[in-house]
Formats: C-alpha cells, sequence, structure tokens
C-alpha cells in the first residue's frame, strides 16, 4: 500500500474513534485515493515513495509556539515526483487540502462546488531540492491556519503573491528570488474534479522584487506572462537573476525591506 494511504488509513482510524463510524468513512477514503492514484499519476507521473508529512515544528512555526495541534493537520504532505515522461523537472505538490474534512455526510457532497479548500500547492525545481518542501509545509502551515479559522488571512488564489522574507533557499543566501507569487499552470490541466468536488492547482514561481514591482503597477497577469515567456516559470531555480523587464519599477518601501 502506498505510503500516502497509509497516513491516511490512520487518519481516519483515528477520526472513526473520535466522532464516526468507520464503516461510513471509507467515502473519505475513496477521494483521497481517487486525487493521489488516478490524478496524480495522470498528471505527474507514478507516485513515488517519497511522501513527507507536515511537521509539529512547521505547524507551530507559522501558528504559534503553543498552539494546540488538530491530528488531521499531521496528514496534509508534500509529494515528490522526479522527472519523467511528464515533466522534466522536480515537482512537489501538497496533498488534502482537497480533502473534504468539514464534511462527515457523503450526501453533503457537492461536484459543483470546491472540495474541501479548492486546491493543491504545486512547486517545481530544477533539481531535486528540500527547500522546496520547507517552503511547502511552511505556505500549508498557513493555509490550514486559515482554512481551520486559526489565522486571520485568506485562502490562495491564482496571482496572489507574498514576501518570503529571505532567501527561497537557504543553500543561496544572496537569491534575489525572494518572494512567491502563484500562476495558473500552462502544461498540464490548471483544475481537476473528484467526487467531493472541484480542485485548482496553484503553481507558485519563486520571484524577486524588480519582478514583484512590475506585477503591482503593471498587473499581475502580465507578470505571469513575463515570467514563463522568459524562462523563470513554471520552474524556480533560486539562483537566477531577475528577468528583463519591458518597465523597470520599484516596490514600496514598506515591501522592499522584505525584499
Amino acid at each position: 500500500m502506498k505510503k500516502g494511504c497509509l497516513i491516511l488509513l490512520e487518519t481516519i482510524k483515528l477520526m472513526s474513534e473520535q466522532v464516526f463510524d468507520f464503516g461510513k468513512m471509507l467515502w473519505f477514503e475513496d477521494i483521497w485515493r481517487d486525487r493521489e492514484e488516478r490524478v496524480y499519476q495522470e498528471f505527474f507521473g507514478p507516485l513515488p515513495k517519497t511522501v513527507l508529512p507536515l511537521r509539529p515544528e512547521a505547524l507551530r512555526a507559522i501558528l504559534g509556539p503553543d498552539t494546540s495541534l488538530e491530528e488531521s493537520w499531521l496528514h496534509f504532505a508534500v509529494i515528490e515526483f522526479a522527472p519523467n515522461e511528464k515533466h522534466s523537472d522536480w515537482l512537489y505538490v501538497t496533498s488534502a487540502f482537497s480533502q473534504p474534512w468539514k464534511i462527515e455526510d457523503p450526501a453533503q457532497l457537492d461536484r459543483n462546488n470546491y472540495s474541501g479548500a479548492g486546491f493543491e500547492i504545486v512547486l517545481r525545481t530544477p533539481e531535486r531540492a528540500g527547500w522546496a518542501v520547507d517552503v511547502l509545509h511552511r505556505l500549508s502551515a498557513y493555509q490550514i491556519g486559515v482554512y481551520f479559522e486559526k489565522l486571520k488571512g485568506k485562502l490562495f488564489t491564482y496571482h496572489d503573491w507574498m514576501p518570503l522574507n529571505g532567501p527561497i533557499s537557504s543553500q543561496y543566501p544572496d537569491s534575489k528570488v525572494r518572494g512567491m507569487f502563484i500562476t495558473r499552470p500552462q502544461d498540464y490541466p490548471a483544475r481537476f474534479e473528484l467526487r467531493s468536488g472541484q480542485v485548482d492547482f496553484l503553481q507558485i514561481v519563486g520571484i524577486t522584487g524588480d519582478e514583484l514591482a512590475y506585477g503591482i503597477f503593471k498587473t499581475m497577469p502580465r507578470l505571469e506572462k513575463q515570467l514563463y515567456e522568459k524562462g523563470a516559470a513554471p520552474t524556480t531555480n533560486p539562483a537566477r537573476s531577475s528577468i528583463e523587464l519591458p518597465e523597470q519599477y520599484h516596490l514600496p518601501e514598506y515591501l522592499a525591506e522584505r525584499f
């Protein structure tokens, strides 16, 4: 059995012991399996053995050291896909945001609505990258806090951006890539469907301060177009410089300090 499904079964067992009848939770397992074993393999290639669950310390680093953690949060994970015939880069994707955690009765499922939080997050790199897992774990912790109403904020959507308050990879301390930007995938479908509803793939691309300034002044869709045209997307290279932009702008001081 795949590691992701083993993690899921542990979650279901715990949930059944606390609240639900185990036999009635099989639909929950089916949705998890459908995402990982059908959708992910169709888009990203064979399901690997490398599944990296979110750690308590990653959650507490974002939610606060005294936060009481819900067991379900520890089953959010990042799956690592090595280069294959589907893509030539290393691809990291979250799993569990599209799980319908807040639904207890499958009769409440709605294919025409969003499933769970309505997205999964993707980050792609030119080589195997532990830093990519760290970034996704931090972003996951933040989005879990928002989704489960432990933090103020918003759930991510296309063209959102965020300073990372430092280099995207600690291996490149002088990197100019110090922020993230959410783009729509262009070489695989941006949306998929589960029994529980619709799910968007939010593809993260690392950006520099100059690139963010361009997006703020010229619109984020135009920045997205530039990043893809200049080869800075869909794969994030932490060692790259800013792309050549049609016009140059400066970030407001409060943002420049975070880049």
